[in-house]
């Protein structure tokens, strides 16, 4: 279910007091608004009434779509590699079943919500993600910094990331075939852990732990 709260939030620039309504748990379907503010990023938005300063105020929600059956926890204070992973079968046992994952920023809660809406597994997305990373790196010399899936089309046979690389403003689309995220889906049936009671951060480095267990296993 949903839950909100309000708290007093200093203002950083005037210092004054602000009222403000915080939702530390989101149901999609009580608040299918919410799950848009999410979406378009503005469910983190905050603006001080009395000097205009705006920033984004992020706070651990816990996100939970019922129909779907997934969970995802932002816990907004660094990489979600810092989380270990909470076992919540014996206390939840109702939760059985249900994909948990930790996050943390709203732009991976964002991604989590548009790959689990898609029907697809998140670990192989990463690895997907990774391997697409790789490539172009090595064909532009570039860093990426930050990666995020957009959607996927399977009639089409593409599935679409936004990649943030370094020294570029703003991200670039890149596509590549479905095909790659079944081959992908078959090497995380084979190397993934069983997680289906805990709560765990499932992203690049998740990926690539997963894709030198491959090799290793390969060579």
């Amino acid at each position: 279910m949903s839950t909100q709260m309000s708290k007093d939030v200093g203002c950083p620039k005037c210092g004054t007091a602000v009222r403000t309504e915080m939702w530390p748990g989101v149901c999609a379907q009580e608040h299918p608004e919410l799950r848009s503010h999410i979406l378009d990023e503005t469910f983190f938005d905050w603006t001080c009434p009395h000097c205009g300063y705006s920033a984004q105020f992020e706070y651990p929600c816990l996100y939970h779509d019922r129909e779907r059956r997934f969970m995802i926890y932002l816990a907004p204070t660094g990489s979600g590699q810092e989380f270990k992973p909470v076992d919540v079968s014996e206390k939840f046992p109702q939760l059985a079943g249900v994909t948990k994952r930790v996050v943390a920023s709203p732009a991976e809660l964002k991604e989590k919500i548009l790959i689990f809406e898609s029907g697809l597994d998140d670990y192989a997305v990463e690895l997907v993600k990774l391997g697409l990373s790789d490539v172009l790196e090595q064909k532009d010399g570039i860093k990426t910094l930050r990666a995020y899936f957009c959607g996927a089309d399977e009639s089409a046979n593409r599935i679409c990331f936004a990649f943030c690389q370094e020294g570029k403003n703003g991200f670039t689309l890149r596509k590549t075939s479905m095909d790659a995220y079944h081959k992908s889906l078959e090497i995380t049936e084979r190397f993934r852990g069983n997680d289906e009671n805990l709560f765990v951060p499932v992203d690049s480095l998740t990926a690539r732990d997963m894709l030198d267990e491959y090799f290793a296993e390969e060579a």
